[in-house]
């Protein structure tokens, strides 16, 4: 018999509490499906992939991409109503700011 995962004492300190939902969530949908030192890690790369942006060799970005199917639904759902950043670039910025100023 496979012995249970405490995944409640996974949560690590550095994590936010939506970070940690998210992770949690993706460790409790497999938790029966890996041993758990292998449930940790790929847990971990998807909240990488996911809040960090990171990329791995392909082999791994489509395994994970696969197992976080409904997990990643899930949280993206919750996200379409929060508020979203724009990122541009300062040069950008800048030449909008100064057609502004220069336009009144």
């Amino acid at each position: 018999m496979k012995p249970t995962i405490d995944i409640d004492a996974l949560r690590t300190e550095h994590e936010s509490d939506e970070q940690w939902e998210v992770r949690r969530n993706f460790m409790e949908e497999h938790k029966d499906d890996f041993e758990e030192g292998e449930l940790i890690t790929l847990a971990q790369l998807f909240t990488n992939i996911e809040f960090l942006g990171c990329r791995y060799p392909p082999a791994t970005m489509k395994r994970i991409a696969k197992l976080s199917e409904k997990v990643s639904a899930k949280y993206r759902e919750s996200r379409k109503n929060k508020l979203k950043r724009t990122f541009v670039q300062a040069s950008d910025a800048a030449e909008q700011k100064a057609k502004r100023t220069f336009t009144k």
